[in-house]
């Protein structure tokens, strides 16, 4: 007997569909757990599945009872051999599972086709204490053509799975286990480390502080990026600009040199330049073509949904497992831009089904351009191709949802752009003279538009980049009158992370790479923060603890987030060259290039130095906002909270005994109103004091300069 093993019921009803397995049973007591018994090539099979993770490495504590409790002269926690346990949440599947991997002959693993199906299968067997000889099946789409045709072409364990930059199932197996020990080995030891340590910082009460391998890296992106913003100091400039003229058009030219940081100078220039006429000294055309742009993995996927359609990474993640589990889409979860050269008659077959669809028909045209490397590359394609539209294309989408059109039409669109040849344009750099003074000024003209007549217009609107001006025609020695101007700016700091330009950010571990070739060699490296798999739930994780916050489309760290970075002694845990640099050492265990034994000794040896640094660290002390502003009105030492309030620091070394309680006259003080005492020394009107008699009433709260202390001002009463 063979039993095909799935992750989750959706992948197994899809299997189910494809190789005809029947009717699904369950459990009677727990429906979302079944399978199916059928015949697979004449012999008799059973198709189960799991509910995700079945397994997990057990926490600290099932080591060794003395980790029960949090102490730093116990912990680290650097176990010998690893365990692995069933959840308590899946206890019933994993019997089920364990019952027919008993029966099994052989076994089929059917789980998602990355590192983590490989590892989810790894787990699965060492619970059930099964070393049977299994075969893995690689499946690239949901389609039932591509199911029956990676069910007729399983792999065996050590058979290299799809290209040449791929690994096999137990080298992705391996990697998949690495990852978990090393996030196990960091997330466990130094949490207990920095919670133990500085959990009970900011005048809170213990807290706890998670640090994590690529989590922490993350975090601190967000945490240096605001405290860059926040010490930047803003300097004026004053920048010289020319609007030049002539019978046939006009334009404006910026001062060759850029902007002046002193004003005396500029209106030097300025006088200098004034009444004369400019003179055309130099015209510099270079003429330039654009190719399609590369198509999407998960993670340009997910950006160009934030920038497209507002969306967070959380909703594009559901929505591409949505298409997927419809099989119109491809595998969702790939760090890939790329297709092989071997999907082209099925990339081609699928285009001409979407241009069939009515939002797309417009896009029809005679001649396609030829299919190049730039978009069919084996060396470039990992463990899964691009995502792409299947050939599964839908006769119309009037079926799907509103948000499952708008994503989809992003996927077709992204494909249909490589059958038009490269767009062409000009870009014209025009230098005039004012007597000794230069001034510039660039222009793009577009000579044929090509791909970029595909745009999306019909479920949802694309946004346009700033386009360059355009400049009029002039030739060399031709002379322009011109006005001349002085306009005065201040510099501004960097802008805070959208999440689509963090996502960007994590996939480059940090790195800004404008040119695309040079970021394409920076993804196949596998350096970045996390996997395309992987960064939607690092932020959803990071929000959900309180470490991060959104103010519009921005990210920025809250008080809890910057606490965790500042206080942290540990560099390298901050540093996303380091997490890139695991991540780039996952990646060679997964393509067979790797060393598991010594990935997972270097790792036990960074989680115990680093656990010893924040064990033995200094405390530090941080200064909130708030903090900063709860300062005394007497004495000017820093207020601490409590819980009955908030007291003067200088009460031992000061003799200050100026207070503010957290409940006056029955109403709950906000921290707002502390520091409007504290710093315009009073309150907007409160409403709903109580006084003794039980009845309400309104004041202000504000600081009694002679009686030190807080007292009520009541408003003027309407006559």
């Amino acid at each position: 007997m063979v039993v095909i093993y799935a992750e989750k019921a959706s992948l197994a009803k899809e299997i189910a569909h494809a190789l005809k397995a029947g009717k699904r049973h369950c459990l009677k007591d727990e429906p979302t757990v079944g399978w199916y018994e059928f015949q697979f090539k004449g012999e008799q099979a059973v198709l189960c599945h799991g509910v995700g993770h079945l397994a997990q490495l057990v926490p600290a504590k099932m080591y060794d009872s003395k980790f029960e409790k949090w102490n730093l002269d116990v912990f680290p926690c650097i176990p010998d051999t690893f365990r692995v346990a069933p959840k308590s949440a899946t206890l019933k599947c994993a019997k089920l599972v364990k019952s027919f991997f008993d029966k099994a002959d052989w076994l089929i693993n059917a789980t998602d086709a990355d590192r983590e199906g490989e590892l989810i299968f790894s787990y699965v067997c060492e619970i059930c204490k099964c070393n049977k000889p299994f075969k893995r099946v690689w499946i690239e789409d949901l389609t039932e053509e591509k199911l029956r045709k990676a069910f007729n072409n399983l792999k065996e364990p050590q058979e290299q799975l799809v290209s040449t930059v791929t690994g096999n199932a137990k080298d992705l197996a391996l990697a998949g286990r690495a990852r978990d020990i090393s996030d196990w080995l960091i997330g466990t030891n130094l949490t207990v480390a920095d919670t133990k340590k500085f959990g009970a910082g900011m005048g809170m009460q213990s807290v706890l502080l998670t640090l994590g391998r690529v989590q922490t890296s993350t975090l601190n992106l967000i945490v240096e990026r605001e405290k860059a913003i926040k010490s930047h100091k803003k300097t004026p400039y004053w920048k010289l600009t020319a609007d030049f003229s002539f019978p046939n058009g006009k334009f404006t030219a910026e001062y060759e040199k850029g902007n002046f940081t002193a004003e005396a100078e500029a209106k030097s220039a300025l006088s200098e330049c004034n009444g004369k006429a400019g003179i055309v000294q130099n015209i510099e055309t270079k003429h330039k073509s654009q190719s399609a742009p590369l198509l999407f993995n998960s993670t340009q996927l997910q950006i160009a949904a934030s920038n497209q359609l507002d969306w967070d990474s959380d909703k594009t993640a559901a929505i591409m497992q949505s298409l997927y589990d419809k099989g119109i889409m491809a595998y969702p979860r790939t760090s890939t831009e790329h297709l092989t050269e071997a999907m082209m008659p099925e990339v081609k077959e699928t285009l001409e089904k979407l241009l069939e669809i009515p939002e797309f028909q417009k896009y029809k045209i005679d001649k396609w351009a030829d299919f190049t490397k730039r978009h069919f590359d084996d060396s470039k394609v990992g463990s899964h191709p691009a995502i792409i539209p299947t050939i599964n294309v839908p006769d119309n989408l009037d079926n799907l949802t509103d948000d499952e059109k708008k994503l989809y039409e992003l996927l077709a669109v992204s494909l249909i752009r490589i059958i038009y040849p490269k767009a062409e344009y000009d870009n014209t750099i025009v230098k005039v003279a004012v007597g000794e003074h230069i001034f510039k000024a660039s222009g793009k003209v577009v000579t044929n538009e090509s791909w970029q007549v595909v745009k999306l217009t019909d479920f949802t609107t694309e946004k346009k980049k700033s386009e360059e001006k355009q400049l009029p025609t002039v030739s060399e020695g031709q002379g322009l009158t011109g006005e001349y101007k002085i306009t005065e700016g201040i510099t501004e700091p960097q802008k805070r992370y959208t999440e689509a330009e963090l996502l960007a950010a994590m996939e480059l571990a940090g790195q800004k790479i404008e040119d695309e070739e040079a970021r394409t060699l920076m993804k196949l490296q596998k350096r970045g923060l996390g996997t395309d798999a992987t960064r939607a739930p690092i932020l959803k994780s990071l929000f959900s603890k309180g470490y991060i916050a959104k103010k519009g489309k921005t990210i920025y760290p809250t008080e809890l987030g910057m606490y965790i970075i500042e206080t942290l002694p540990v560099d390298e845990l901050k540093s996303a060259e380091l997490t890139g640099e695991l991540e780039k050492q996952l990646n060679d265990i997964a393509i067979g290039k790797g060393n598991f034994d010594e990935y997972i000794d270097n790792i036990k040896k960074k989680a115990s130095e680093w656990y010893a640094i924040i064990a033995n660290s200094e405390e530090k002390k941080f200064i909130s906002e708030t903090e900063q502003k709860l300062i005394c009105p007497f004495c000017n030492s820093p207020l601490r909270k409590h819980d009955w309030g908030y007291g003067c620091s200088g009460f031992k070394t000061k003799g200050c005994k100026f207070h503010i309680n957290a409940t006056i006259a029955g109403k709950k003080i906000t921290g707002n109103q502390v520091i409007h005492l504290c710093q315009n020394g009073r309150t907007n009107i409160i409403k709903g004091f109580k006084a003794k008699n039980g009845s309400e009433f309104d004041a202000y709260l504000f600081v009694d300069k002679d009686k030190k202390e807080v007292s009520f001002q009541f408003p003027d009463r309407k006559k």
